[in-house]
């Protein structure tokens, strides 16, 4: 009974040791590895970002620029409050930081900022 089981295991491991080997058939299912930015930065934008709202007179989003600086990008206007937008830059640097330490990434991040004051 045991070689029955170890058997039909057996099948099973190298049936789906195959069925992973062939390519995928649609261009989404193909597989793709981020690289630690990419990846850090993906993170960062999907909890964290900002965009204009009724409460936040400016957006803010994490870029990633090769290779190793996460661009912080941030729209204001001329009405926004400088000293909002420097809270928002210096929270939003902290983030990064915090993010990278949390995977042992913090020795090679590097931040940059880039500000763009558009009209409304």
């Amino acid at each position: 009974m045991k070689q029955i089981i170890w058997g039909v295991c057996a099948l099973s491991l190298l049936a789906a040791l195959a069925a992973r080997s062939n390519p995928p058939v649609q261009p989404g299912m193909m597989p793709y590895t981020p690289t630690r930015l990419e990846w850090l930065t993906v993170d960062l934008e999907a909890s964290y970002h900002q965009d204009f709202g009724r409460d936040t007179p400016y957006s803010l989003h994490y870029l990633p620029k090769a290779p190793n600086t996460v661009l912080i990008f941030v729209h204001h206007t001329s009405e926004t409050p400088a000293g909002a937008l420097e809270t928002a830059i210096d929270a939003a640097k902290q983030q990064v930081n915090q993010d990278a330490s949390s995977h042992g990434w913090s020795s090679w991040v590097k931040i940059e900022v880039q500000r763009k004051l558009i009209k409304k």
